[in-house]
């Protein structure tokens, strides 16, 4: 999975052209943003607490993004998205982060990829209205609303730039 990340930032980098710090390579014109998920950032609320958390890194160079998102004592990962809303408010996709579906109780890499966006998502991100969402289900429709069966997003944290 590094390796499409570091292949998808090398290809971004030839397209944008930027200019690299001297010291570490890494082009001056990156933008980072960082997230931190959990059951208490969602909105609306959850009915029951989860034990649940995570943590989000987008990267930004260009109209370039690229993810990784990590997660502990969650089950039935079911989906996750970049989403457009300020916190305390819900907003619509916009990234699908195609997350590995499964349980994980020791932290865990779930998700990592690149997707070239349009620049309302950017706008987005850059105003502090965006955050990244992981959802859980059991399976079984209607969700019962427990952990591990959160259909609408049992973790959740704000984008913030670094």
């Amino acid at each position: 999975m590094r390796i499409t990340r570091t292949l998808a930032m090398v290809a971004a980098v030839a397209l944008v052209g930027g200019c690299s710090d001297d010291t570490t390579g890494i082009p001056s014109n990156v933008e980072i943003f960082q997230a931190t998920l959990n059951g208490a950032n969602e909105f609306p609320a959850l009915p029951a607490a989860t034990t649940a958390t995570g943590s989000a890194t987008i990267t930004v160079l260009g109209h370039v993004i690229s993810w990784q998102v990590e997660v502990e004592n969650i089950n039935n990962v079911s989906a996750g998205h970049i989403h457009f809303g300020a916190a305390g408010a819900s907003g619509g996709v916009m990234v699908p982060i195609n997350p590995t579906a499964g349980d994980y109780t020791a932290k865990t890499i779930i998700a990592s990829g690149s997707a070239t966006v349009a620049d309302s998502v950017l706008v987005h991100m850059r105003a502090g209205d965006a955050y990244v969402n992981i959802h859980t289900s059991d399976g079984t429709l209607p969700g019962n609303n427990t952990p591990g069966d959160y259909p609408n997003g049992e973790i959740r944290g704000q984008t913030r730039k670094l």
